[in-house]
């Protein structure tokens, strides 16, 4: 009897849905990526339930603009009446909770990954308080991919929406191309800043302002809401290192364990050589330099690490927040090569025991099981098996739950050395939506079925 409970109370865990909480964003330049590579993306946080799709959304041009009106907090916004394909990872509509598409990759080859929660400090918020019925996590990626052919295109129409509607809540949001990719720090109100990064850095975000003294008449690589350091000077909150003015001191919040850990441990994940003791109090570089190339396959690693070979080990002091949390519902990379086809990976539930699927961006479908529509666990939803299976592995790691990660492992050092095949294909058919999406599928599939394999081999374990 008490082993069937506990299996209950398991199910009933992953079936209450929930909202996106926390994430971790990850940026990697070309320049320092092993095959020269602009690798961008971030782990979705929220707590146990959340299913997420996999959706194609197709072009349209309407006779009469439409308006978008959020579910959340009524924030409307006039919207062009054309907009072009996408495909995104959005919250199934019986959640209740509008799109919350989280990441999005367009015709054009731009993507978004929306957004990193961040929280702007009493000072800024005392005289330019959040909007409650402005733009909001919920809505940013849907007002933003379908109308824009680059990623400043799009952090200069996410900026000027802040500025003339208001912004809800604190948010981070990073928006790539073929040629670059930018972030964008939202801190109040109408109070925001956008950096270009440069192509020899890296950069690890855990919910907490980062940008630091940043010149925002370099209009090449700063976009900045209007006279950006003007209400901190007025107000006598400014903040300076140097001399200089400090974003993130000036309008973010003070350091706090929850977010500077991650920022500490991503940092010295990539560059061990450079690491120092952790310090709560000290204010992390935005940008750094990893010790060495950083693989594709080191980014996945890294959303799921759990600070294993440190005393923060995640496993043995629980009272530490982790990169690879088991509340994540959905992870995602931006994978640009150059001269290549962009890949758009992501995962069904957190990625420690679920596994990155590769699409390109005008796939025309995904398969019914990864469009299924429910709010609690359901057997024929994709992110249902991988939430479930997800949730028994995290119970016990040593005994079955890391036979689980070496599985998936598995599997995407083939998706990956199968990548050029997959390309081939898909060029040879002139970049066809219907050609990539049978490839998608094909993928899909068997990782779905893989996911129930293990399952039922993990489940008498489980209740046993």
């Amino acid at each position: 009897m008490l082993k069937r409970m506990l299996a209950l109370v398991i199910i009933l865990l992953i079936c209450l849905p929930t909202v996106a909480a926390a994430c971790t964003t990850i940026i990697i330049g070309r320049g320092v990526s092993a095959d020269g590579s602009l690798i961008f993306g971030r782990t979705a946080d929220g707590e146990e339930f959340q299913t997420t799709q996999i959706v194609s959304v197709p072009a349209q041009t309407l006779g009469t603009p439409p308006t978008y009106t959020s579910v959340g907090n009524g924030f409307t916004l006039p919207l062009p009446a054309e907009s072009c394909q996408y495909v995104m990872t959005p919250a199934a509509p019986s959640m209740g909770m509008g799109v919350w598409a989280e990441s999005a990759l367009n015709e054009y080859g731009v993507s978004i990954s929306a957004t990193e929660s961040i929280y702007g400090g009493e000072a800024v918020l005392a005289v330019d308080p959040y909007v409650p019925d402005g733009v909001a996590e919920e809505s940013i990626p849907t007002v933003v991919i379908p109308y824009v052919k680059t990623a400043r295109e799009g952090i200069q129409r996410l900026g000027d929406i802040v500025t003339r509607y208001g912004s809800a809540e604190g948010n981070g949001v990073t928006i790539g191309d073929a040629n670059e990719v930018w972030y964008i720090e939202i801190y109040s109100g109408h109070q925001w800043l956008a950096l270009r990064i440069p192509d020899d850095s890296a950069a690890v975000i855990a919910n907490d302002a980062l940008l630091g003294c940043v010149d925002v008449s370099d209009t090449q690589n700063v976009i900045a809401s209007p006279d950006f350091w003007r209400l901190a000077t007025e107000h006598g909150f400014l903040a300076k290192v140097d001399g200089k003015p400090h974003a993130a001191l000036t309008y973010g919040m003070p350091h706090r364990d929850y977010s500077q850990l991650r920022i500490w441990a991503g940092q010295r994940y990539f560059a061990p050589a450079k690491a120092q003791p952790y310090d709560v109090n000290h204010t992390y570089d935005f940008l750094f330099t990893p010790d060495r190339p950083v693989k594709l396959q080191d980014v996945m690693e890294l959303t799921r690490y759990r600070y294993e070979d440190t005393v923060y080990n995640v496993n043995e002091h629980p009272q530490w927040r982790p990169i690879g949390i088991n509340r994540a519902f959905t992870v995602h990379l931006f994978w640009y090569r150059p001269q290549l086809p962009t890949v758009f990976w992501a995962t069904m539930a957190n990625s420690e025991f679920s596994v990155f699927l590769p699409m390109y961006g005008n796939l025309t479908a995904a398969p019914a099981a990864y469009t299924f529509d429910c709010n609690t666990y359901n057997d024929q939803s994709a992110y249902s098996v991988y939430r479930w299976l997800s949730t028994l592995a995290s119970l016990d790691r040593t005994n079955y739950g890391y036979a689980v990660r070496r599985h998936w492992r598995a599997m995407e050092e083939a998706l990956i050395a199968g990548v050029p095949q997959m390309d081939q294909v898909y060029i040879d058919a002139g970049y066809s939506g219907d050609v990539a999406a049978v490839l998608f599928a094909d993928i899909a599939n068997q990782a779905l079925g893989d996911a129930r394999g293990l399952t039922n081999a993990v489940v008498p374990k489980v209740i046993d």
